[in-house]
C-alpha cells in the first residue's frame, strides 16, 4: 500500500488531505473545495480545501508540507 501525504500549497492556498485509496475517483465540487469519492463505493478518499488559510487554523497549515516535498504528514 502506498503511503498518502497531506500537503498545503500556499501559492494556490489549497490544502489536500487524503483519507484513502482509489483507482477511480469522482470529484464533487462543494462551496469550500472538492470531495473525492471512490467511484465504486462512494467512500471519501480525499478532500481539497480551497482558501485554506481562511478555513483552517494556522497551526494546521504550518505542519503540512509544501507540494513536491519527499516527506510529509502521513494520512
Amino acid at each position: 500500500m502506498t503511503t498518502l501525504y497531506a500537503y498545503y500549497d500556499p501559492d494556490a492556498d489549497i490544502a489536500w488531505l487524503p483519507t484513502g485509496h482509489s483507482d477511480r475517483v469522482v470529484s464533487e465540487e462543494v462551496e469550500w473545495g472538492l470531495v473525492d469519492h471512490d467511484a465504486a463505493t462512494d467512500e471519501v478518499v480525499a478532500v481539497e480545501i480551497w482558501a485554506a488559510s481562511k478555513r483552517l487554523p494556522p497551526a494546521v497549515l504550518n505542519v503540512l508540507p509544501r507540494p513536491g516535498k519527499s516527506h510529509g504528514v502521513a494520512a
